[in-house]
């Protein structure tokens, strides 16, 4: 009988050691991208755009309105969501459709496809120093397309978690930002090639995306100008 007792104690004790181990979806870190079917957020949209054609700097201003929409099973059967787009010059102007694009959120990875293009955008559980290959899915060499291949290699890491940030419009409390950057040469040089990437984005608790920062530019000293863009995405408003 207490060989009985002392067998059943331990079973108890192992099955709660278990259940332990079984994380809710806040701490893991599934709350910073929530995907509450009406949720939204508006941003301020600022992007930059270097022709190496024309030598023209061009500035465009624009607001944008991401709401999650309805559900959906993915091609692999798995559930995502579908985040519905909407976008308008200023505050004054009449929101309208742009494009959809979805989120699918399981144990491991939140992954998002955005023209036709999967990224894992956060690593789950959410800690400090966590690096992995954001864009594993995108096809850098098998496409064909040099318009890919500047993805090749990134390796998404979290410099800062439940850190409070200001987007410049409205300060988050509890946040996790992710970061890479990729520069060859000097970036003031005009006697030879640069490239030059830089990726950041922060995710709020309870919210999701309330920054981005993302910059790609080639220079070739032949054009004398560089080619590419930069864009920021500032959270102004959110339900």
């Amino acid at each position: 009988m207490k060989m009985g007792n002392g067998l059943l104690v331990l079973f108890l004790v192992v099955i709660a050691s278990c259940k332990r181990q079984v994380l809710p979806d806040q701490a893991i870190g599934k709350g910073y991208f929530p995907v509450n079917e009406g949720h939204y957020i508006e941003y301020e949209v600022d992007s930059t755009v270097y022709n190496t054609f024309t030598h023209d700097t061009q500035f465009v201003h624009l607001e944008f309105r991401d709401e999650i929409g309805s559900q959906f099973e993915d091609n692999q059967g798995r559930t995502s969501y579908v985040i519905q787009r909407s976008v308008r010059a200023d505050s004054v102007s009449a929101w309208q459709d742009a494009i959809n694009y979805y989120v699918t959120v399981n144990n491991f990875t939140i992954e998002v496809v955005e023209n036709n293009l999967r990224f894992i955008k956060l690593a789950l559980p959410v800690e400090a120093n966590t690096s992995w290959n954001g864009n594993v899915y995108i096809p850098v060499y098998t496409s064909g397309l040099d318009e890919y291949k500047w993805y090749n290699g990134w390796e998404y890491t979290y410099t800062h978690i439940n850190e409070e940030f200001n987007t410049g419009l409205v300060t988050y409390p509890n946040t996790a930002m992710i970061a890479w950057q990729n520069l060859t040469n000097d970036s003031t040089s005009t006697s030879q090639y640069n490239d030059f990437t830089n990726y950041k984005e922060v995710y709020s608790r309870n919210v999701g995306l309330v920054y981005r920062e993302l910059t790609h530019w080639e220079f070739q000293p032949t054009e004398g100008f560089r080619n590419g863009f930069s864009v920021v995405f500032r959270a102004k408003k959110n339900n």
